[in-house]
């Protein structure tokens, strides 16, 4: 069996497509940013839709990798991308974890910008089909900005607490958006999978540093949403 690595395909979630897309291009490892397993197991059943994963991964000799929290929580991981492609600067840590600071999320300054323009712009700069924007002054001004890559809800109370005009997220509820607007915070919820897709950029950079990797970026959401 040869071990070394030379096809690595990084994508947000793995699923029988991307099964299928990793032994078609012969890939060795594929490195997701959540895992594929969020519990333990004891047993391994071929019949249920992990087991065959598993088994298809055992099957091709495929390796898989996954980051999360740890990624999410990287000086130069999800928020450092997300920051990057919204323009977001002069940011520090919005929900702060560990004693070196580090944590979830970011808040910094854009240049001031009509709140529904900018969500237009975030919509665009992210490359969703769709958006929701959560506010009650279409009219406003806006320029200190809060965002963490995910299911960011958790940080609400962190971004009203820092003043931030705008809270960019994903996964915001009917009553956590009410909350965040009786409190003068405007919520622009991106979605999950835009918010953080974008980071596979970084680890890409990262990894085409060695020349005898290939490396490959798969977009594929888990988790289409169809508007009607």
């Amino acid at each position: 069996m040869n071990d070394d690595i030379n096809n690595i395909m990084l994508t947000l979630d793995v699923d029988s497509y991307a099964i299928k897309y990793a032994v078609n291009t012969n890939a060795d490892l594929i490195i997701t940013h959540h895992p594929f397993l969020f519990s333990g197991i004891k047993s391994i059943n071929f019949n249920t839709y992990e087991g065959n994963i598993i088994k298809e991964l055992i099957a091709n000799g495929i390796s898989l990798y996954s980051m999360h929290t740890s990624f999410d929580m990287a000086d130069y991981g999800v928020s450092h991308k997300l920051a990057e492609k919204l323009n977001i600067v002069d940011y520090h840590v919005l929900h702060e974890v560990n004693s070196d600071l580090s944590g979830y999320g970011g808040i910094g300054t854009i240049e001031s910008v009509n709140i529904v323009e900018y969500a237009k712009r975030v919509k665009e700069q992210l490359n969703a089909e769709h958006i929701k924007l959560y506010c009650n002054d279409e009219k406003k001004l806006i320029k200190r900005v809060a965002f963490c890559g995910g299911s960011g809800s958790d940080f609400i109370d962190d971004a009203i607490q820092k003043k931030a005009d705008v809270y960019i997220t994903g996964d915001i509820k009917y009553h956590q958006a009410q909350t965040a607007l009786r409190n003068y915070l405007f919520i622009i919820d991106a979605g999950h999978y835009y918010t953080e897709y974008h980071a596979m950029e970084l680890i890409k950079e990262v990894l085409e540093k060695f020349e005898e990797l290939n490396v490959a970026i798969l977009e594929n959401n888990t988790v289409k949403e169809i508007i009607i």
